[in-house]
């Protein structure tokens, strides 16, 4: 009984894999053609039988016993290079065989071929060497004490999709978060790490016991705690390991301003850039996962940070006291300890025992609780322990659990919880497991991407009624269930430090990420290397990559060279040496700047006989040589962002074994015929190949193809052989604009799960869509005016999923086909668009229309287009709709009332356009009506839970009124747009709007003199747009938080007032403005009061500015940042009205096509940022050393012209 609860050992899986490829044809057909030693072949498989009925002894005690470890590497190492020598056999029997497809020959002459013309070397003597290394480990198992015992194989329970754990369940933390919060919220700050504006807070605690976790939950919830948004921006930045200067300023920079790629490349500059983005800003960092953080550099990281806006505090979580003293004092540094005994028993209930029958949840609970003491309130232990016990009932498995050894594994590196959640995985997971190792901490794993990754590897057991790519899937799920692998709330998949600690652990030497410490020695013995460029490594630690003769896979994860400085990871040439890579993904190599580097790549590829995996995505290419096609072991090939590519080869048809073949991005505009006759390929992306204007007539050649993507190319037609694709489950043929019909026979694709058709011309669905019942997604069903296209096709696909648009309304023709088609029974529909198309004639035929489409209470998101009824049914608004949190209305050109929208309790984003008929908003539009119409006499809180309102293009709208309830109507708008309702009087703006932090009004001059009589205490922005009457701005004061104001396009305005501005306005934003920079009104512009303005953007102001600033004063002194764009007529800056602004750090100047030069006065000495794009005259007088001006701005720390550092 105790063996068949043990787990089977690492390499198990592997043995069997590789004793089955021994016993092939292709082998036995090579050692008798070869005449080699059978008993030596024989023996070699004893040896290696032997080897694994000791492999489960030695994983554990690895732990205890270096020796063990050691000898566990070794045999690894044995076992290998055994597959590596089968491969190869595998693979020139591959080779043969599809070259002899092309000629005349027979299997059995190519068999009879294969012995004479193999170009296997040394195999005897390779044979020999695996078999003297196995025999020493052997004799060496009694002087280790292991001990043999066949390794069995337990049933592993599959878990459905239902019981996947999600990663935000927060057990025993309350206290510990509102303790958190409240030091966020608190204003002056006690702390001595930080300083007068900036707190910061410091979580400190040992691995796996929830930090991270605790910081989520506060960072998601803080700004729903009190009424006013405590923070203007926040980011999230995960340090890790990586904690030098720079490195963190760019990943703060980038999360900030959500830009990737900052080019920016010396340290101060890239403080300068952060510094002048937070100025006044009031924010919220966490540094998450802090390791290596010395005094010197949290200073001089911290002094990007002085710029920004008191109250801004910094959050980060360390396991390290010395490094949470370096950040913040004693006051702020928050001890996180262990969750208490209930709240871990609840946790572990929910992981374990959640579909626990009660007869057997007595009999578990005693030894669960006694198994959770152990875990000694680590979530991260518990969670664990609770994935893998939540598959077994057996009580005897769960008491081997407790009295398992480990637990008295004294001081250790690895947690005993998380080796027995590992050590007890069967062994194809802890394979899967362990390869994962490869990737960096804290890397974002992709799904799909590591299902191929382990394809390559052989590291999926074949399984006769599923692909490896759903095997793939349940392995992942698998990990994820047990918390090897953790999802978050936005889907994405990652590991804790503990577990890619565990994971690094149990694939020793055979699996490194250049984020681990790494020597000559470790690389040498390698298989599986992944590297990104972007980390601060001394890239010397590995330029002898290219002497690993054993390696299989090589990742390149980021950009692995620097320009013009010659430091390659490794050279292309050192490619041809790697003859066991599997998996190359060369990425990388593949940007423009780089050109030259991806070409050597892509040439000496072809050398790489056993490559099954090749990623040169970006490279620019302009075609795919014949040698990649001569891979015949390739199961996957992405050649995504490959722009110039603008045709595949006739030889890709050799590529057999390709399963997913990625073009996305190229500019093909055919494909080769022989592209048919990869038979095995499930999954063909297509998407943005815009020059590709359709398919083979022989795709329906592909059987076993699952997925195909046509997004965004000029396909007109789809070949009606696509629809022998019968495996076929996947169709995406969104944005494809010149597809007007579907092939007449789709209907045979009895498999399709998803079909998107969105944003295509089609003018009707194919007839007897309703064959297509196991359809999910259907993104767009097209109402033809032919019968085959009738809306009661949609009746019978009972499983749609997600969006649905039904396009083409003002077809129906008999209103009982709208019923038949269910929409109300579609339960798992969560987004439903409703689309008429044209002048309605018929408004009492379009009201019963929508009202027979109904939907379900379930639904989150709805939008009707064009309706042409007079009113709404009773459905539209109905407070039985709670899930709903987005409304569109558009184009309802005959409705003279909106529907009671102000009943959908869960509503967060409101857009209401083109009502031409509406006059009036009163209250149908917030309240309960009776059947007659009148009012209900209870009013409940309307739109408690909106938070974004827009109406736009309501011409006749005169009149707002809005019903009194506590707390008033709107009281969590933030945002609030106006766009183009001219008629909407001024008494109408709501004027208690406490949340409201976004207001843009476009074509009503009468709101923008009414702002002065609105209390809106978190307004932070304020936009103006396209209001012709307005000569004047601001008219009465306005609302003092505001801090940004954007005027666009407000072709009367000629003069800024001198009063009326917010006292914390920062930020001012004034573009097509003629009139107000006319030289009459010179002094009519003056800005020189806004005393708190930072930042001043002009942008195309006519062409009657040719002198800036022309006077004196008219800049306030404050500006740190004045961007001038577009000024097409400016010939000259006034270098003595721009010296007096003494603050100034950042100047663009961009498409001024007339500025001649920079002024005799020079710049503001406190310029540190430079940038002239598009300025012809001036960019040569620029340059550095050769140019006039150069002088001028030499002081200048950065400068780009024209986008470039010079």
């Amino acid at each position: 009984m105790a063996l068949e609860l043990v787990g089977e050992a690492l390499l198990s899986a592997s043995l069997e894999l590789l004793l089955d490829r021994m016993a092939s044809q292709d082998v036995m057909d090579f050692i008798r053609g070869k005449k080699l030693d059978q008993g030596l072949f024989n023996k070699l498989k004893i040896m290696l039988l032997s080897a694994n009925r000791v492999l489960n002894d030695a994983e554990m005690k690895q732990l205890t016993d270096r020796d063990v470890r050691k000898r566990l590497n070794e045999l690894k190492d044995a076992i290998y290079n055994a597959e590596d020598l089968v491969y190869e056999i595998n693979t020139e029997a591959l080779r043969y065989e599809i070259q002899s497809q092309s000629g005349s020959h027979t299997l059995f002459q190519v068999r009879n071929f294969f012995s004479s013309r193999i170009t296997v070397k040394n195999v005897e003597a390779r044979i020999v060497e695996i078999l003297n290394t196995l025999e020493f480990l052997m004799e060496q198992k009694k002087h280790l004490g292991l001990v043999e015992g066949s390794v069995q194989t337990r049933p592993f329970p599959r878990l459905s999709a239902a019981t996947l754990v999600e990663e935000s369940d927060i057990y025993g933390r309350d206290a510990d978060k509102e303790a958190i919060i409240k030091l966020l919220l608190s204003e002056s700050d006690e702390a001595s790490g930080g300083s007068d504006r900036i707190s910061v807070i410091s979580i400190v605690g040992m691995g796996g016991i929830g930090k991270t976790t605790l910081a989520q939950s506060v960072y998601r919830t803080i700004d729903d705690r009190i009424m006013t948004k405590p923070f203007d921006i926040k980011a999230w930045i995960t340090v890790s390991e990586e904690s030098d200067v720079f490195t963190l300023t760019k990943a703060i920079y980038e999360a900030f301003t959500n830009s990737e790629n900052c080019t920016v490349k010396e340290t101060f500059q890239l403080q300068l850039k952060l510094k002048v983005f937070l100025e006044g800003k009031k924010f919220l960092l966490v540094l998450d996962d802090v390791w290596n953080l010395n005094y010197k550099c949290w200073y001089d990281l911290k002094s990007s940070f002085e710029s920004a806006g008191s109250g801004s505090k910094i959050i980060a979580t360390t396991r390290i006291i010395e490094i949470a003293s370096i950040m913040a004092g004693a006051p702020n540094q928050y001890q996180l300890k262990g969750i208490p005994n209930e709240d871990c028993w609840r946790l572990f209930e929910k992981h374990a025992l959640g579909n626990v029958q009660p007869s057997v949840y007595q009999k578990l609970e005693k030894i669960g609780r006694e198994i959770v003491q152990k875990c000694k309130g680590l979530p991260l232990a518990i969670k664990s322990l609770g994935g893998l016990l939540r598959t077994e009932q057996d009580p005897k498995y769960w008491e081997n659990i407790l009295k398992n050894d480990t637990w008295n594994l004294g001081k250790c590196d690895i947690l005993p919880a998380l080796w027995l959640s590992y050590y007890y995985l069967p062994s194809h997971l802890k394979r899967c497991f362990a390869y994962c190792s490869i990737f960096p901490k804290d890397y974002e794993l992709e799904m799909e991407t590591l299902i191929l990754l382990w394809m390559a590897q052989d590291l999926l057991q074949p399984q006769e009624t599923k692909t490896p790519e759903e095997v793939g899937e349940e392995y992942f799920k698998d990990l994820i269930s047990r918390s090897f692998i953790l999802t978050n709330q936005d889907g994405e998949f990652t590991m804790h430090d503990l577990v890619h600690d565990l994971a690094k652990f149990v694939s020793g030497q055979s699996c490194l990420s250049l984020d681990a410490d790494c020597s000559s020695v470790l690389v040498s013995k390698t298989r599986h290397f992944s590297y990104q460029g972007h980390k601060s490594h001394n890239i010397k630690k590995i330029l002898g990559l290219g002497k690993n003769k054993v390696l299989r896979t090589l990742l390149l994860l980021d950009q692995c060279y620097e320009f013009g400085r010659e430091k390659y990871l490794m050279h292309p040439q050192e490619l041809q040496s790697l003859q066991y890579l599997r998996v190359l993904s060369a990425d990388a190599y593949g940007y423009s700047t780089g050109g030259h580097l991806i070409m050597k790549v892509v040439n000496l590829i072809g050398n790489l006989k056993l490559l099954r995996y090749l990623n040169i995505s970006g490279a620019q290419i302009k075609e795919l040589p014949d040698t990649i096609c001569a891979l015949y072991n390739l199961q996957t090939l992405l050649l995504n962002r490959c722009t110039a590519l603008t045709g595949l080869p006739n030889s890709i048809g050799n590529l057999k074994l390709l399963r997913y073949l990625n073009i996305s991005g190229a500019q093909i505009k055919e494909l080769p015929d022989t592209i048919c006759a990869l038979y095995n390929l499930q999954t063909l992306l297509l998407n943005r190949c815009t020059a590709l204007t359709g398919l083979p007539n022989s795709i329906g050649n592909l059987k076993h193809l699952r997925y195909l993507d046509l997004t965004s190319s000029s396909i007109e037609k789809v070949p009606e052989s696509l629809c022998n694709l019968h495996e076929l489950h996947t169709l995406i043929l969104s944005g494809c604009r010149k597809l007007t019909h579907l092939p007449s026979n789709i209907t045979k694709l009895i498999n399709l799960r998803h079909l998107d058709i969105l944003g295509t011309s089609l003018r009707e669905m194919p007839p007897e869509m309703s064959n297509l019942k196991g359809l999910q997604r259907l993104d767009e069903f097209v109402i033809g005016k032919d019968s085959g296209s009738n809306i009661k096709e949609l009746g019978k696909l009972q499983n749609l999923h997600g969006h649905l648009c039904i396009r083409g309304l003002e077809n129906v023709i008999n209103v009982e086909d709208v019923s038949q088609a269910n929409v109300k029974d579609k339960k798992c529909l969560t987004s439903l668009r409703l689309k008429w198309s044209g002048y309605t004639d018929d408004p009492l035929k379009a009201r019963e229309v929508l009202g027979r489409l109904q939907p379900h209470s379930n639904l989150e998101r709805l939008s009707i287009e064009n309706y042409g009824g007079l009113s709404f049914p009773p459905w539209v608004g109905h407070r039985s709709f709670s899930c709903i949190k987005s409304v569109e209305l558009s184009d309802c050109k005959n409705c003279y009332l909106l529907p009671p929208l102000g009943r959908l309790t869960s509503l967060e984003v409101l857009g209401i356009s083109g009502f031409e008929m509406v006059e009036r908003i009163g209250d149908e539009f917030y309240s309960d009506s009776d059947v007659d119409g009148s009012s209900s006499s209870v009013i409940t809180k309307p739109f408690q839970s909106l938070k974004r309102l827009g109406f736009f293009n309501m011409a006749e709208w005169r009149e707002w009124s809005l019903v009194k309830v506590e707390g008033g109507v709107f009281s969590n708008v933030k945002k609030l747009f106006l766009e183009d309702c001219p008629k909407l009087k001024e008494a109408c703006l709501p004027n208690n709007l406490p949340s409201l932090e976004d207001l843009r009004i476009w074509e009503n001059d009468h709101l923008i003199a009414s702002l002065s009589k609105c209390r809106y205490p978190s307004l932070g922005l304020l936009g103006i747009y396209r209001c012709p009457k307005t000569k004047t701005f601001p008219k009465g004061r306005l609302p003092s938080n505001i801090h940004t104001i954007q005027i666009n396009q407000c072709n009367e305005l000629v003069s800024l007032s001198e009063e009326g501005w917010p006292s914390n306005l920062k930020s001012l934003e004034i573009r097509y403005c003629e009139k107000l920079f006319a030289h009459t009104n010179s002094m009519k512009w003056n800005l020189g009061m806004l005393t708190s303005l930072t930042t001043l953007i002009i942008c195309s102001p006519g062409d009657v500015l040719d002198t800036f600033p022309e006077e004196e004063g008219q800049l306030p002194t404050s500006l740190t940042s004045l961007y001038l764009l577009r000024v097409p007529n400016l010939k000259s800056l006034n270098g003595k009205a721009l010296r007096h602004i003494t603050s100034l750090q950042r100047l663009q100047i961009c498409d001024c096509q007339q500025l001649q030069c920079l002024p005799e006065e020079g710049l503001p000495a406190s310029l540190s940022d430079l940038n002239i794009d598009l300025c012809p005259l001036l960019k040569p007088r620029c340059q550095r050393g050769t140019g006039e001006d150069w002088p001028k701005i030499q002081h200048i720390q950065s400068i780009q012209i024209d986008y470039e550092d010079i």
